[in-house]
């Protein structure tokens, strides 16, 4: 019944959008290779001479309050990349990447630097809530290398970390991919992925930032890893494969929102198609017993597509992107009904979204499906390996005042 279930809710959908307001999304930033600032010489000289110069990819993308651009370029491919979290600027007419908050805090070798940061956020304090997956082309992590960091961008400086121990984020098959943060309650949600085990040894890490602590839940249950039954494929004009054709995709949480008034954790598994939601009550509440917590979460929806990324507005709207549907889909939990949001076909692989003070959504395409396969052209593809869309006056961002 399972493969009729998802082509009857794709038939839905299609049927939904047919009346929904479709929105455009309009490119603002486009670049074909990722290009460092790199300040210091012999940074900059070591870079230039490795084997992966300029071969890299960008993941997420965050705006502040101020306008500003940041994005994480994870260091999957080696550690000599310059940076690993970084500002996007414009110099000389080009978009580059400068370090942030600088090029030793960025640098691998520095016990307290970031190793390799996938999901981060800015809340609504400006403070940059930094997620350090650690891992350096998927080999273990040492202890402090796992870890989360509250970067103060007001005052340019740290506030707070906390270093995942083994048991919290397996030193082996941990992938922290993304991070959402309740400014209201001082908790944030972390979704682990799971990755370099088999099965998936994914889970959902929440942190209590004003006390400093940690509990995992959900691990490695049918809720955190990868469905075995789920495929997908990527078609495009310009690209027509597989995605990650020698060695498939197996991924467990990814996508992760908090509804607008910070009642509801919504996540999806990368390798699946079902969005799931738990109580946040429940989550923060650390003497609650796992039973519980599985016993609390809830299946919302099967969804046309698998989605990277998420996000909410304060109405109570859940935004996600949509892999293999080129864009974004909308779910209104109210009505329960689901639409296409944005469809455009170069919008591929959209991953990370975040909100502008104005209340515009963005969103960045990476072409990952491409990059994974070592078939990613970085001198003149067929459109931008990596784009950053703006879709105007969408809503009011989960994390405003």
């Amino acid at each position: 019944m399972k493969p009729f279930t998802s082509v009857l809710t794709a038939c839905l959908l299609v049927s939904v959008a047919a009346v929904a307001a479709e929105r455009k999304a309009e490119p603002v930033v486009d670049m074909n290779k990722i290009v460092y600032d790199v300040k210091d010489p012999a940074l900059a000289k070591t870079w230039k001479e490795s084997k992966i110069f300029e071969k890299v990819m960008a993941q997420g993308f965050k705006i502040d309050s101020k306008g500003n651009y940041y994005v994480a370029t994870a260091r999957w491919s080696g550690r000599e990349m310059p940076a690993t979290l970084s500002r996007l600027v414009k110099k000389d007419g080009a978009w580059v990447l400068q370090a942030f908050p600088s090029e030793e805090m960025n640098d691998p070798a520095n016990p307290k630097g970031l190793k390799s940061v996938l999901g981060f956020e800015v809340d609504r304090n400006d403070v940059l809530w930094i997620l350090d997956q650690g891992k350096i082309a998927g080999a273990p992590t040492a202890q402090g290398d796992e870890k989360i960091v509250l970067w103060d961008l007001k005052t340019n400086k740290e506030i707070q970390r906390y270093e995942f121990t083994n048991a919290e984020s397996d030193h082996k098959c941990s992938f922290l991919n993304d991070v959402v943060v309740d400014n209201d309650s001082g908790f944030a949600y972390i979704p682990d992925s799971g990755i370099f085990c088999t099965p998936t040894a994914g889970g959902v890490i929440v942190y209590d930032s004003k006390n400093n602590k940690v509990r995992r839940v959900l691990d490695r249950t049918k809720f955190t890893i990868a469905d075995p039954n789920f495929f997908f494929n990527m078609f495009h004009n310009t690209y027509n494969e597989k995605v990650n054709t020698e060695n498939p995709m197996n991924t467990g949480p990814d996508g992760v929102a908090l509804s607008g008034d910070k009642k509801t954790l919504y996540w999806t598994n990368l390798t699946g198609n079902v969005l799931y939601s738990l109580d946040t009550a429940i989550l923060r509440d650390f003497t609650v017993p796992e039973p519980y917590v599985q016993a609390a979460v809830k299946q919302v929806i099967t969804l046309p597509s698998n989605t990277d990324g998420m996000t909410a507005d304060r109405d109570g709207n859940i935004y996600m992107t949509a892999l293999t549907l080129d864009g974004l889909m909308k779910y209104d939990p109210r009505r329960n009904v689901l639409e296409r949001f944005v469809h455009d076909p170069a919008m591929v692989w959209p991953d990370t979204m975040s909100w502008g003070a104005d209340g515009s959504l963005y969103v960045i395409s990476d072409h990952l499906n491409v990059f994974v396969d070592g078939a990613m052209n970085f001198d003149n593809p067929p459109v931008p390996n990596f784009r950053v869309w703006k879709i105007p006056n969408v809503g009011t961002a989960y994390t405003a005042p």
